[in-house]
């Protein structure tokens, strides 16, 4: 029988915290919806929840609206300020709510495979594989649900890092014995590349070559449903603040850039869920660590690491490159201790000796970074050690680089990626 997780709302007035809030709440197995202040108290109440708790963010006027407006509600509230609250919220929801604390993954799993089950029938899905931990959460989920009914279209771009598109068919077609639909259009991506420096025209030509690609392998399988990664914190930026489109901190980016001509019906069962939760999920489900405690990659891929032209030359370099920064960081017990690590190929040229002969090539960057919410990060103070072996190897094993230098630059005023 289905159970009905016990749901407390957090209603925001603006706070800049309120995801940090409501997963510290989740973090002791209680539900917690965000809902901005704007909804209507139809909306709110549809949910079904067990209280109400009104996060302020220092907007004292519009905290007073909303505690009006829900005035008549009948259920425990609690006003917080923001994430230094989250405790006293906790205790709210424990002894005012009398949550008991049924926000189980292991439940989730199996309310969200009789989900798909009763949505999808026996018709087919298709899902866009880009071996991120998203989408290979929701392909493993969705798979449990339906089986050989899901097809997953993975595109390699040629903009993957090293031996990326092996693992991914590895996982996903070997050891889950799923259809996996996989797609080589790397020369179709570079050719399109080709001689652009502009890191917006890049990331265009990126994001809409990769649709086309989709698109075309999608509409063989003539599958009416449209798996999706979609997380709980898409939905949350998706959302206008105050019904204002300029409010929303993102789109809701895995379907907006669909061709209009493709009618799927949207299969999204990882919609509830914070990122944390989607890896305990994955680990439920019997996906490798070495793909769920990747560090996060961005979606253009090495397109926005190969700083100027990309070419296959350059993004050669890249790959060995970055491949080297990872090896060496995972023998350093240092993988796990910071957000991101990775090179970057910067297109200048210096004068340098290898092999005791004058050399004339190019440089590599490396970054690392640890953030909380990708908003502001700070630079890891690396050990000099592994920093001198990362450079080491990299000039000793990658043809065409002489010269290594670490990029100490915070954000802001730099960006994590450096195009």
């Amino acid at each position: 029988m289905k159970q009905t997780p016990e749901t407390v709302i957090l209603i925001d007035c603006g706070c800049d915290g309120i995801q940090k809030l409501a997963r510290a709440v989740r973090d002791k197995q209680i539900y917690t919806m965000v809902i901005p202040c704007t909804a209507p108290v139809e909306r709110v109440m549809a949910e079904n929840p067990v209280g109400l708790v009104f996060v302020s963010g220092g907007n004292e006027a519009r905290l007073a609206d909303a505690q009006a407006k829900f005035a008549a509600v009948g259920l425990p509230k609690f006003t917080a300020a923001g994430l230094d609250d989250a405790c006293k919220v906790t205790e709210f929801c424990i002894n005012e709510c009398k949550c008991s604390g049924n926000w189980k993954m292991e439940t989730f799993i199996e309310e969200a495979v009789a989900d798909i089950r009763a949505q999808v029938g026996d018709q087919t899905v298709v899902l866009g594989l880009s071996g991120g931990v998203d989408s290979s959460v929701a392909a493993a989920l969705i798979h449990r649900a339906i089986g050989d009914r899901l097809s997953c279209v993975f595109v390699n771009h040629g903009l993957l890092r090293k031996n990326e598109a092996e693992m991914v068919q590895e996982i996903f077609a070997r050891n889950f014995n799923m259809n996996l639909v996989y797609v080589d259009a790397s020369d179709r991506f570079l050719d399109k590349l080709a001689g652009v420096t502009d890191p917006e025209q890049k990331r265009k030509i990126i994001g809409k070559e990769f649709i086309d690609v989709f698109a075309e392998a999608a509409e063989k399988t003539k599958a009416p449903f449209l798996g999706q990664g979609t997380i709980y914190p898409d939905i949350i930026e998706s959302i206008p603040f105050d019904g204002d489109p300029k409010s929303v901190i993102k789109s809701h980016h895995n379907v907006g850039g669909l061709p209009e001509n493709l009618k799927f019906k949207l299969v999204e069962p990882l919609e509830r869920l914070f990122k944390d939760e989607v890896r305990k999920v994955g680990k439920l489900l019997g996906l490798p660590s070495e793909l769920l405690d990747r560090h996060p990659f961005p979606g253009p891929s090495l397109g926005v690491r190969n700083v100027g032209p990309i070419s296959r030359e350059t993004l050669k370099i890249l790959r060995e490159a970055d491949a080297i920064v990872t090896e060496e960081l995972i023998k350093a017990d240092w993988y796990h201790k910071t957000w991101q690590t990775f090179a970057v190929f910067v297109p200048v040229r210096s004068v340098g000796m290898k092999n005791h002969k004058r050399t004339y090539d190019y440089v590599i960057a490396i970054r690392s970074i640890n953030t909380v919410d990708a908003v502001t990060a700070e630079v890891v103070q690396l050990p000099w050690e592994l920093l001198f072996k990362m450079s080491e190897r990299i000039i000793a094993e990658v043809d065409g680089v002489n010269r290594v230098v670490y990029d100490i630059t915070q954000k802001p005023p730099g960006t994590i990626e450096w195009e």
